[in-house]
């Protein structure tokens, strides 16, 4: 199946979840992620805002005693940058209306992230991913440290048939779900 239809086919059941069936769920994926010994020995993660019902991992973000950033889309350009926040204060609207860091906090370099936590719209147990379509995570992870990991979200009716990834789509470490969890590279920090 194209991407295309794929992405569409995954936003339109994301849409019919309810505010509670978001919350119940994203606990469930929260849950499972404190329990990786990658998560517990990151000390930088990069989280993101939650748009179009995305898994919701904001609660992370109050506790844990990690160093959070978040990333913000650099003007002009397919890459991400990442902010260290520490409260939803913290945050403006930016590209496409979506709540992005202000940039009179410290910046973190990409090669200090230990953790990135990536959103998406479908994912394969391959660890595939599709996003919205403009490639700004594809763009951004190749420049990641090689010790770092990537770690995809998403509720289980979001795992996909695989074979749809192409060359310039990068791979996750892993994906995890509210049911289970797809590894496919170390996870040990």
């Amino acid at each position: 199946m194209e991407k295309s239809v794929l992405r569409q086919n995954i936003l339109t059941l994301r849409k019919k979840l309810s505010a509670e069936e978001v919350d119940i769920l994203s606990k469930k994926i929260i849950d499972r992620l404190i329990s990786l010994d990658i998560f517990n020995s990151s000390n930088v993660i990069a989280l993101y805002v939650p748009i179009k019902k995305e898994v919701n991992l904001l609660s992370l973000f109050e506790k844990h005693g990690k160093r959070f950033v978040f990333p913000k889309v650099e003007t002009g350009t397919k890459k991400l940058s990442f902010y260290e926040a520490l409260s939803m204060e913290d945050f403006e609207k930016g590209s496409f209306n979506i709540p992005e860091p202000k940039t009179n906090l410290p910046k973190v370099r990409i090669e200090d992230i230990d953790l990135f936590l990536v959103p998406g719209v479908a994912f394969s147990e391959k660890c595939e991913r599709i996003g919205y379509g403009g490639g700004f995570y594809d763009s951004t992870l190749k420049y990641k440290n090689k010790n770092s990991r990537t770690l995809g979200v998403a509720f289980d009716f979001q795992i996909v048939d695989e074979g749809f990834s192409e060359s310039f789509d990068e791979r996750l470490d892993a994906v995890a779900t509210d049911e289970r969890i797809f590894i496919i590279n170390n996870l040990k920090g």
